[in-house]
């Protein structure tokens, strides 16, 4: 792959691109919910729809199963291709720094470090890091060894 200019991006059009994530990850929310409430026979369907009541154990697998499936979305679609629908939408993509897509380590490693970077809300450990950085990396992006350019 021959090696185009740089053109990293900052914290504005990487948080458009994880709003439009996040519609994902509500609809990975309400599928992890279903389905464990469909497990485990708290999965009820009512005159309004289907509702699902968990708490304690089942409510910790379905919210492990849901953060499971958001980081497998966010790490697959980026190694295969770069960017998630977000970033698809928005003309970004994820890439090494020579040009090429990620490593899987590598988009494993950046999207799993996600869970901190959203630390303490709000994505406040990310945007922090991006403005702070010459190079506009989160902490998922250093460890990773990856960096977010327009497509």
């Amino acid at each position: 792959m021959t090696k185009r200019p740089e053109r990293r991006c900052g914290v504005g059009i990487r948080g458009v691109a994880m709003a439009i994530d996040s519609i994902v990850w509500i609809a990975l929310f309400m599928g992890a919910v279903s389905a464990v409430g469909l497990l485990t026979g708290e999965l009820q369907t009512t005159s309004e729809g289907i509702e699902t009541h968990l708490e304690g154990g089942p409510a910790l697998g379905g919210t492990a199963l849901w953060l499971g499936l958001s980081i497998l979305y966010h790490t697959l679609l980026e190694w295969r291709w770069g960017k998630t629908l977000g970033k698809y939408l928005v003309a970004i993509s994820v890439t090494r720094p020579d040009g090429s897509l990620p490593s899987l380590r590598g988009s494993l490693a950046r999207n799993v470090l996600r869970l901190i970077d959203w630390l303490p809300f709000l994505y406040l450990v990310g945007i922090v890091t991006i403005a702070v950085s010459e190079t506009d990396k989160r902490l998922g992006d250093r460890v990773g060894k990856t960096i977010v350019v327009r497509s």
